[in-house]
């Protein structure tokens, strides 16, 4: 039995890597296992325990990795897009330096809100 639940846990470990479920979905699947486990091995303390033992550290593991992730990934996120954000920013002050576009243009092109075009000319004037 307890083989048998590896086997479940790499696979949901294999569908979370590929994105195909997400760490809720796969502890959900782990819990709704832990209950169907207790269930069915009332009179077998000792497998009870074995395979929770199992299913609880790949839950843990699992929240580790997950919290993380997810750090990593919203701060590579954030910091790309500050750096696109300071970059359009650069852009559109060349252009207002230039005096050629109108504002609405210059955010057209820099892709930004015409607000912060004119908050960055302000800049310029003073």
């Amino acid at each position: 039995m307890k083989t048998e639940y590896q086997v479940i846990l790499e696979r949901l470990n294999t569908l979370e890597r590929q994105s195909v479920i997400g760490a809720f979905d796969k502890r959900t699947i782990i819990e709704l296992s832990g209950d169907v486990i207790r269930e069915i091995a009332k009179k077998y303390d000792n497998v009870q325990k074995g395979v929770g033992d199992m299913m609880s550290g790949a839950l843990i593991e699992t929240e580790a990795r997950t919290i993380l992730s997810q750090g990593i990934s919203q701060g590579i996120k954030q910091g790309i897009k500050q750096g696109a954000n300071e970059t359009k920013k650069k852009t559109a002050l060349i252009m207002l330096q230039d005096g050629e576009l109108s504002i609405e243009k210059i955010a057209k092109y820099a892709d930004l809100e015409v607000a912060e075009v004119e908050q960055l000319a302000e800049t310029q004037t003073m």
